[in-house]
C-alpha cells in the first residue's frame, strides 16, 4: 500500500505541474523583445517645424506562444491583435549634417493595445488605438524622453527608449499575458523608414512606411545576480 501511495503522490505532482502554466520569464535586457511594422504620420512646415505621430502593429514577442494575428486573414495591419500608437509629438529641426537632416522629437507617451477583433487601417490611426482617439484603452502605457529623428536621401531612422509605466493582462486564445511579465522595464524601439511617402491622413499630409525591432531594457532587479 505504501508503494502505491508513493506512486499516486508522484503522479499527482506531475499532473499538477502539467496543469499549472509556467511563470512568464522577463526577456533579458538587450535581447530582441519584438518586431513591428510602423507608419509615421507627418505634418512639417516650410521652416522644418512640425508635428507627427506613429501607429503600427507587432508581429511577434518572445514569451507569447500564440499567433499575434487573427487566423481569418493574411498577417497584416487588418489582422493584428497587438497594435500601438504614440501621442502627438513636436518636431524641431536641427542644423543638417551634410546630407543628413535632423529633427528633435519631443518627450511623451506611447501605448500598446489588444484588439480581440482586429481592424487596423493605415488610413485611420484611431484603428490602432482601440478604435478611439489617443490614448484609448491600452494594455500597456509607456513614457519616453526626448529623442532624435534623422533622414538621409533614402531612409529615416528613429531610436527611442519607452519605459513601462503600467500594464494590464489580456487573454489570447485562452492564455493570459501581461507585458510587465515579459518586459518589466520597457524596451528601446529601433525604427527604420523609407523616405518614399505614402498617403497620409487628415492633418498629416504624408506618411512614411517603416519597420523595426525592439530590445528589452533592464528594470530594477532585472539581470542582477
Amino acid at each position: 500500500m505504501k508503494r502505491y501511495r508513493i506512486l499516486i503522490s508522484t503522479l499527482t505532482a506531475l499532473l499538477i505541474g502539467w496543469l499549472i502554466p509556467a511563470e512568464a520569464q522577463p526577456i533579458p535586457s538587450s535581447a530582441v523583445a519584438c518586431h513591428f511594422v510602423i507608419r509615421a504620420y507627418l505634418n512639417i512646415g516650410a521652416d522644418g517645424q512640425g508635428v507627427a505621430e506613429v501607429a503600427g502593429y507587432i508581429t511577434d514577442i518572445p514569451g507569447i506562444s500564440d499567433s499575434l494575428f487573427n487566423g481569418s486573414g493574411s498577417p497584416s495591419e487588418k489582422t493584428a491583435f497587438l497594435t500601438f500608437r504614440s501621442d502627438l509629438v513636436t518636431l524641431t529641426p536641427l542644423a543638417p549634417n551634410g546630407v543628413v537632416n535632423l529633427e528633435r522629437v519631443s518627450a511623451g507617451t506611447f501605448n500598446i493595445y489588444f484588439n480581440p477583433v482586429p481592424a487596423g487601417d493605415w488610413g485611420d490611426p484611431d484603428s490602432f488605438s482601440d478604435g478611439q482617439a489617443f490614448p484609448g484603452n491600452p494594455i500597456a502605457h509607456f513614457m519616453r524622453r526626448q529623442s532624435l529623428f534623422y533622414q538621409t536621401d533614402t531612409l529615416s531612422r528613429h531610436d527611442v527608449t519607452e519605459t513601462l509605466e503600467s500594464s494590464r493582462s489580456f487573454v489570447l486564445n485562452g492564455h493570459t499575458y501581461n507585458l510587465k511579465d515579459l518586459m518589466p522595464g520597457g524596451f528601446t524601439l529601433y525604427e527604420t523608414y523609407s523616405n518614399t511617402p505614402v498617403s497620409g491622413t487628415t492633418g498629416f499630409p504624408i506618411a512614411l512606411p517603416g519597420a523595426g525591432n525592439c530590445a528589452a531594457v533592464a528594470s530594477n532587479g532585472q539581470d542582477e545576480q
